[in-house]
C-alpha cells in the first residue's frame, strides 16, 4: 500500500483532481500514478459507481465519491469542487456510451470544472473500421465545444490483454488473430496511466491532443516471436478468419456485442489504423513507453 503524500505539498494551488471510473483497471492505475508523481492523495477524488470497491482499493487515502454514469444526479455531486476531471469511458456498447459521455461533460460544466482530460482512442477517425472509434469523436467534439479547457489523449491498443492471454497461447502453441499484414504499436496500461496523470498535472497540456503509443509497431508474426522468447515456448502466428476468432472469444465467455467490437478492432489493424508510433508518452512523462518484450518479461516474472 502506498503512503499518502502529505497535503501541505499542494497548498499553493489547492487543486483537486477527480478520476472517474476509478475502480477500473485504468482508473486505479491513474490514481496511483498521480500519487507516484507527487500529487497529494488527499487532493485526489476517486469517483466510482461502486464506492465499496473504491474503499477497498484506496482505503481513506483519497476522497471517494459515488458517480454512476447513468445517473446524472450522482455526477453533479461527484464533480463538486473539481478542478481537473479525468474522464475514462465505460465498456458499454456505442449508443449508451455516447449518452454517458454527454452526461459527464454536461455535469462537468454545471460543476464549474476548470479542465477535462479525456481518454479517447487512437483510431478515432470518421472512417475507422473499429466500431467504437468513430463515436469517440462525439465526445471529443462535445468536449472541444463545451467551454471548458480540455486535454485529449488517444490511447493506443492495450498490450495487457495479450500478456494475460500468454499462458493459453503457449498451451495452444499459436497466436490466432484475423490479421493479414497489419502492425500494432501496442502500449501497456501503466504507460497510459502515467501519461494521463502527467496530463492532469500539467496545465501546459490544455487544449492539446496527444496520441499514446508504444515505441515500436509490430506485425503479428513478430508478436508471436516475442511471446516465444519470453515464454521459452514455441508460439507461431496463425492467421484465422474473423469467424474463427469470434468463436475463440465466445468459448472464453466474451459477450456478443464485445466480440463484434474485438473483431472490428483487428479489421482496423489490417487497415493500418494502429501502427503509428509517437513519442508523446515521453513528451508527457519524461520517460518513453515500455517496449513489448520488456513488459511481457516483467509481468510474467
Amino acid at each position: 500500500m502506498k503512503r499518502p503524500v502529505p497535503c501541505h505539498s499542494n497548498k499553493e494551488t489547492d487543486m483537486k483532481i477527480n478520476v472517474t471510473a476509478a475502480t477500473g483497471q485504468l482508473g486505479r492505475k491513474t490514481v496511483d500514478a498521480l500519487i507516484d508523481q507527487g500529487f497529494p492523495a488527499c487532493d485526489i477524488i476517486a469517483s466510482a459507481r461502486n464506492t465499496e470497491k473504491a474503499r477497498t482499493l484506496f482505503d481513506d487515502r483519497v476522497d471517494i465519491r459515488l458517480a454512476d454514469y447513468d445517473k446524472p444526479e450522482t455526477l453533479s455531486d461527484a464533480f463538486k469542487g473539481t478542478d481537473v476531471l479525468m474522464i475514462i469511458a465505460s465498456l458499454l456498447p456505442v449508443e449508451p456510451r455516447i449518452m454517458q459521455h454527454a452526461r459527464l461533460i454536461e455535469a462537468a460544466v454545471q460543476a464549474n470544472v476548470q479542465r477535462i482530460v479525456f481518454a479517447s482512442f487512437a483510431a478515432a477517425e470518421p472512417t475507422s473500421k473499429f466500431l467504437i472509434a468513430p463515436f469517440s469523436l462525439y465526445a471529443e467534439s462535445k468536449l472541444r465545444q463545451c467551454g471548458i479547457d480540455w486535454t485529449i489523449l488517444r490511447d493506443g491498443m492495450y498490450l495487457d490483454p495479450v500478456a494475460d492471454w500468454i499462458p493459453e497461447l503457449v498451451q495452444m502453441g499459436r497466436l490466432p488473430y484475423p490479421v493479414r499484414s497489419g502492425c500494432v504499436a501496442y502500449i501497456c496500461r501503466d504507460d497510459i496511466a502515467r501519461s494521463l496523470a502527467a496530463a492532469c498535472l500539467d496545465a501546459g497540456t490544455r487544449n492539446r491532443l496527444y496520441s499514446l503509443t508504444g515505441p515500436h509497431a509490430v506485425s503479428m508474426p513478430e508478436l508471436a516471436d516475442i511471446i516465444s522468447r519470453v515464454s521459452y515456448e514455441n508460439v507461431t502466428f496463425d492467421m484465422v478468419s474473423e469467424e474463427e476468432y469470434a468463436e475463440i472469444n465466445r468459448e472464453s465467455g466474451v459477450p456478443d456485442y464485445l466480440n463484434d467490437v474485438l473483431v472490428s478492432m483487428y479489421r482496423a489493424v489490417d487497415n493500418g489504423e494502429l501502427e503509428t508510433v509517437t513519442n508523446h508518452v515521453k513528451e508527457l512523462t519524461g520517460r518513453p513507453a515500455e517496449d513489448i518484450e520488456s513488459y511481457f518479461a516483467r509481468v510474467l516474472s
